[in-house]
């Protein structure tokens, strides 16, 4: 039985491995074609700005990392390491998944499995810290580029995340209150949520270190733009910029087009700026390379490198 049971674990973690990549080529072969890689080419040579832009992805990480160990010390604290590990094979997952969904399922492994439930809440929790804070960014980058965008849809648009944003807010500033009716569910009962609550302070601090991160990815995607030669007045950049994380982040999509739509929705906000689409979409594609693929490929080897126990629930019942 255990010997069944090691290998249908090695089975998913080969099909991980072969849907991972085999995304990741599609694609960049979709993107990068035999007709831009001189382009392509151009762009690398703007060596200092494409530097920059992926040692943020360090900071970038690195502060979602910092979220991760605030927001779970008090559930089970885990080292910097462990932490990393965590956030990175939730990203390989979650690039499986529509809207990256099963983002909770990689990072609540590296956990005791009678506290998987609460960490899978708090990663929920932590994801809706950063959603506010990119609500709040695209939404003021909404009312900058309003001159822009068609009135009826901007007013739909402006309207619809101002209403989603004012319900995370809610969500957020209610969430003790919240996770207590999530034990009142009698199909959650089988789960240990005893003595889960996030204190004011912790999302205090939460909301900060998500502010601070949407500032560190926002400057990669500058960084990207000017190295892929888009120029622009920096105001109108940033506002777009804003938009298209907003955009991004609202809109649920399946990890298999998410480059395309990515890269049609920066073509559509960039294309006022006058230049080429395929500036636009190299720079789209080379900030989901550095921030998505390369982790994704790192959290695969985590995935390969640790034995996992599976049963998630407090009576060891999967």
């Amino acid at each position: 039985m255990k010997e069944n049971r090691k290998t249908i674990i090695l089975i998913i973690k080969i099909l991980i491995g072969v849907a991972c990549f085999w995304l990741i080529a599609q694609r960049l072969y979709n993107s990068y074609s035999s007709e831009n890689v001189q382009s392509l080419k151009e762009i690398f040579s703007s060596g200092n700005l494409l530097i920059l832009a992926s040692l943020l992805l360090l900071l970038n990480w690195g502060i979602e990392i910092k979220k991760w160990s605030v927001i779970t010390k008090p559930i089970e604290k885990i080292s910097f390491g462990k932490a990393w590990q965590s956030v990175w094979t939730g990203v390989c997952i979650g690039n499986l998944t529509p809207g990256r969904v099963g983002e909770f399922a990689g990072r609540i492994l590296f956990f005791s499995p009678d506290v998987r439930a609460k960490v899978a809440t708090s990663h929920f929790v932590c994801g809706i810290t950063q959603l506010i804070v990119t609500i709040v960014a695209g939404c003021a980058g909404l009312v900058f580029y309003s001159s822009g965008l068609n009135m009826g849809t901007y007013i739909v648009t402006l309207s619809l995340e101002i209403i989603l944003l004012l319900f995370l807010i809610i969500i957020l500033l209610r969430i003790n209150k919240v996770i207590t009716w999530l034990l009142n569910l009698s199909k959650l009962k089988k789960f240990n949520f005893e003595g889960l609550s996030y204190s004011r302070g912790m999302l205090l601090k939460l909301i900060g270190l998500s502010v601070i991160r949407y500032f560190v990815f926002s400057a990669q995607f500058y960084l990207l733009l000017v190295a892929c030669g888009v120029h622009g007045g920096f105001p109108e950049l940033a506002a777009a910029i804003s938009i298209m994380y907003l955009v991004l982040s609202t809109i649920p999509m399946i990890s298999f087009i998410e480059i395309a739509v990515r890269a049609y929705v920066v073509v559509i906000l960039f294309g006022s700026f006058n230049q080429n689409d395929w500036q636009l979409t190299a720079a789209s594609t080379l900030l989901w390379f550095i921030n998505i693929a390369v982790p994704s490929v790192i959290g695969y080897i985590f995935i390969l490198k640790n034995n996992f126990t599976f049963s998630i629930n407090k009576n060891g019942v999967v």
